[in-house]
């Protein structure tokens, strides 16, 4: 936690210093001149509304798009998870290792990879 206290501190004073040092270095004289030639910069003007044209398009596209998505592809992923819990069965016991191959041939199977377990030989 001392690790981020001290980035954070880091952080609050370096902005501090950085507003005071370009308030007392940069005279209001020389901001004026700044933002004037920024106005009269026919480049920045042409970037500026490339830019909000931009912006526009993005916002149109999202506000378009569909809202709510239906795709249960991966809820299906959990369909097909076998829980084996055999560790806790013994196998040499009653019939235990035919009850756990049973539970294993009645799991669902993808629909493109199913085998039928009764045509393997």
């Amino acid at each position: 936690m001392s690790k981020f206290t001290s980035f954070l501190v880091g952080t609050v004073v370096g902005a501090a210093a950085g507003f005071v040092a370009g308030s007392l270095l940069v005279s209001d004289e020389q901001l004026e001149d700044l933002k004037k030639k920024v106005k009269d910069n026919d480049t920045i003007q042409d970037l500026k509304k490339k830019y909000d044209n931009g912006t526009e398009v993005v916002k149109n596209q999202l506000s378009t798009s569909a809202k709510n998505v239906e795709d249960d592809s991966e809820l299906k992923d959990f369909d097909d998870i076998v829980i084996d819990d055999s560790k806790n069965d013994d196998v040499a016991k009653d019939d235990n290792a035919q009850k756990s191959v049973d539970d294993l041939n009645n799991a669902e199977k993808n629909d493109d990879t199913s085998v039928d377990p009764d045509s393997e030989a």
